[in-house]
Parts: structure tokens; sequence; C-alpha cells
């Protein structure tokens, strides 16, 4: 399973906003603390505002801050909001398959089984569990 680097980014700051909550941080601060593009950041918290996750607010003291209720939200659902194709191999995707076993393949049944587990198995935690769990998470900011 390969996750992309949205998803990965994503998670990483549901759980630094999660860890230094109700506190609101810019843009420019959470690129600079989780090392990651600001233009890349920029459209995964679009994405999770949109998504419900995140509250914004503009002008000179505003930020981003976790929404209370992305505390419940599953680690299964927030890799649904931001993986666009979560196809292990091609004949999984969207678009047509160019394979010339499609259609007689037993990889298809098995690699559909295992991401169905996967999935299933991220359902197991919520975001707070994962807050919770990584408690050095505030100390490790500062």
């Amino acid at each position: 399973m390969h996750l992309t680097s949205q998803t990965d980014y994503a998670l990483r700051l549901l759980m630094y906003l999660g860890a230094i909550s109700p506190e609101m941080r810019t843009i420019a601060q959470i690129a600079a603390d989780l090392k990651i593009s600001k233009n890349h950041l920029m459209k995964i918290v679009n994405k999770l505002t949109s998504a419900e996750l995140l509250k914004t607010v503009r002008g000179k003291s505003g930020g981003v801050t976790i929404n209370r209720n992305a505390y419940n939200i599953t680690i299964a659902e927030i890799v649904e909001h931001t993986e666009p194709n979560f196809a292990i191999v091609e004949c999984l995707g969207k678009e047509n398959c160019k394979c010339v076993f499609t259609g007689y393949c037993s990889l298809t049944t098995l690699f559909t089984d295992a991401k169905s587990v996967f999935i299933e198995h991220l359902r197991t935690k919520t975001l707070s569990d994962i807050i919770k769990e990584n408690s050095i998470l505030s100390s490790a900011l500062n």
C-alpha cells in the first residue's frame, strides 16, 4: 500500500493542530514547523477545511485550527478525503485498464480484499486516539 504525500501531510497537519489545540497557527508557521511546502500545505488546508475538519480565520490574528468534530473522525475517513485514487494496481483504477489480463486475473480480487482489510483497520482508530497515543507530540513541537 502507498499513500500519497498529500495524505501523509494531512495526517501530520491534523495531529499537529490537535496537539496544540485550541491554538491557531498560520500556514507559514505550520509549513516551517512541519517542514512542508507552503503551497502544498495550502491545498491540503483548503481540502480539510472543505471537509469541515479544520477552521480557518482570515486577518492579522487569523490562522488555522482543528475543528472539534475532527477528533471523532476515523483515520480511514481522513485517508478517503485525501486520496484521489486509491488504486493499488492499474486495474483497480477508475480509468480504463490496458492490462491484457483484465477480467481473468485473480490479483484483482486479492488486491481489492487487501485494500478492504487496510481501510477496515484504519476505521479502528480516530484522530483523537492517535493524538492521545502520541501525547509526546506537543512537547516535541516546543
